[in-house]
């Protein structure tokens, strides 16, 4: 089940993802079957699909024939108007038998440039039918002899009948203690024995909930056999009433090995997991936010089955997960799960910041063998704000040397600097006498400073106490402008450290909730913008009467701190 979606990028991968596993939604020139698991004796259909208003008839079949045999052929042409765009789809159908078993490659078609993607099908041997004058054969099929707890098993239920039938049906699939999804149904030419079958399946993904044994009951197909009518307006059923029963199945299902970890128990034949980041993670700054996707994709799994992902493992980001997308993609081959978990991070304090690898552990029913799918540790580096004192903190990539700070540059220069006062250079004895004349004067100035009375003026800051910018933004309920008036107060107040430093430093409850909401307020209209600040929508959501009335009631010692404790202190002698 598909949720709304409220981040334009959310929809936009959800497109994307359902696109990849039916088929390349981005190329000109799509190829795709109807089945990949035949016999000897069957049809199968090839649909070539063009989105450019290129001709699928145009390519050629010469490989193709090579290993198929092609029945028919026919061809579509429609035309769609949306929005004014007029945009046309031409579709060439090939119905297909092969020629030999084994895996046969349907190769790559190209037209006009354009080229599909090769298919790969397996063809079985020749089904065989009991000598009998039955003509029609209803059996039940699975495509394995067991299962795990949880899994996915594949049901068929299958009708061959050489005649023409009429009200076809069959009962209604329930079975205890399980899940199940329908796949969906096919029909298709079959040939046994040179005699003319037609084949109607319907598949089932089946998922026990207990380990022990799931019992498949026997199903029933009923059918009339088609006879020619009286009358024009003759619709009562005719034709003799056929009823068919397929075996009960019993099937072991295992339960959850013991060398599993503990970790949420996943049986599959494919399971992956991807990522996705909205920006480059080495050009944040202080404030800015980052989301990242992360994709779980599980063959033979639902997407509920999935576990959640938790992206953010670091102090210093604050994380706003969205809701989860889950969704089910039904295809021949069963269903595939899929899981995106996205997570907005937002930097709060610079320097750089290492996410841990991820781990999901999960058990391959391939190969009846544990494996881990694993994404790699990933770094974000946070840059200051603009005008802030880079702290450098955990930051790998310093600059050696025993001063962090020192730039090549800067080396040079005290170089340089250092080797024109060597003692051999003829400027050495001037520059020791002007040091020489500069300390005596020092020490009587400071003699005469001490036979007066000691004064010390202590110049306090001269902002004032509630910034009025600040006020005025919160008054207005405008929040952009109320983030650039704290920024603008608190560098001015000689603050060069993040929010999150000031925040400690102030000991506010009030005042860091009313912060946070002034973010999240910032970060969801950042979002629903598609990156970019929305500012009509920042003074229609947020209310400043909370961060004005946490400014204002702050200490005034605790305004001033900074330019107070930034003067040096004096000890006078006595």
């Amino acid at each position: 089940m598909t949720r709304k979606r409220s981040g334009k990028h959310m929809v936009w991968l959800v497109l994307s993802l359902l696109a990849a596993l039916a088929m390349p939604a981005q190329a000109a020139l799509n190829a795709s079957l109807d089945r990949y698991n035949i016999a000897m004796g069957d049809s199968v259909r090839l649909s070539l699909r063009s989105d450019d208003g290129s001709d699928p008839g145009d390519a050629d079949l010469t490989a193709l024939r090579e290993h198929f045999e092609i029945l028919q052929s026919s061809s579509n042409i429609s035309t769609r108007i949306i929005n004014g765009e007029r945009s046309q789809t031409r579709e060439l159908t090939l119905e297909l038998t092969p020629l030999r078993e084994g895996s046969l490659v349907i190769p790559p078609f190209e037209v006009d440039g354009k080229r599909s993607e090769a298919l790969s099908v397996t063809v079985g041997p020749e089904p065989t039918v009991q000598a009998t004058d039955e003509a029609v054969i209803f059996e039940a099929e699975v495509d394995r002899s067991e299962v795990y707890v949880q899994g996915q098993l594949l049901l068929t239920l299958r009708v061959q009948q050489a005649v023409n039938l009429d009200s076809r049906s069959i009962s209604e699939l329930d079975i205890p203690n399980a899940y199940v999804e329908t796949l969906g149904q096919n029909s298709f030419q079959r040939t046994i024995n040179g005699r003319p079958w037609l084949v109607h399946e319907i598949r089932y993904a089946i998922f026990p909930e207990s380990s022990g044994e799931l019992v498949i009951p026997a199903q029933t197909f009923s059918g009339r056999i088609a006879s020619g009518r009286r009358t024009l307006f003759d619709t009562r059923p005719s034709g003799r009433l056929l009823r068919r029963r397929s075996e009960e199945l019993v099937i072991p299902v295992l339960p959850r090995p013991d060398n599993y970890p503990a970790a949420t128990w996943l049986p599959s034949s494919n399971l992956r997991i991807e990522e996705q980041w909205s920006g480059p993670l080495d050009q944040l700054r202080i404030g800015d936010s980052i989301t990242r996707t992360i994709t779980i994709t599980g063959e033979g799994l639902q997407g509920a089955q999935l576990p959640p992902i938790d992206g953010n493992s670091a102090n210093g980001l604050r994380a706003y997960p969205d809701q989860p997308l889950i969704n089910n993609v039904n295809s021949d081959k069963g269903v595939t799960g899929i899981r995106s978990d996205s997570l907005a991070l937002v930097a709060v304090e610079d320097g750089v910041y290492e996410l841990p690898a991820l781990e999901i552990p999960w058990w391959d029913t391939e190969t009846d063998s544990l494996k881990i799918a694993r994404l790699p540790a990933q770094r974000l580096t946070v840059l200051p704000g603009p005008g802030a004192t880079p702290t450098l903190r955990d930051n790998p990539r310093e600059n050696p040397g025993n001063n962090p700070l020192t730039t090549p540059d800067d080396a040079s220069t005290v170089a340089a600097a250092s080797g024109s006062l060597t003692p051999g250079n003829n400027l050495w004895p001037w520059v020791t006498a002007f040091c020489a004349g500069g300390w005596l004067i020092t020490t009587l100035l400071w003699w005469r400073r001490g036979q007066r009375p000691a004064q010390v003026s202590v110049k306090t800051s001269t902002m004032e106490p509630d910034p009025p910018k600040l006020l005025d933004a919160c008054k207005r309920n405008d929040a952009p402008l109320a983030r650039e008036a704290l920024r603008i107060w608190l560098r001015n107040q000689g603050h060069r450290g993040s929010m999150e430093t000031w925040l400690r430093e102030q000991d506010s409850a009030p005042l860091r909730a009313a912060v946070q909401e002034l973010e999240r307020c910032l970060y969801r209209d950042t979002a629903k913008s598609g990156g970019e600040t929305a500012q009509d929508g920042a003074a229609s959501q947020w209310n400043g009467s909370d961060l004005a009335t946490a400014i204002g009631s702050l200490p005034k010692e605790s305004k001033r701190r900074r330019n107070e404790s930034a003067l040096p202190q004096l000890y006078l002698s006595q």
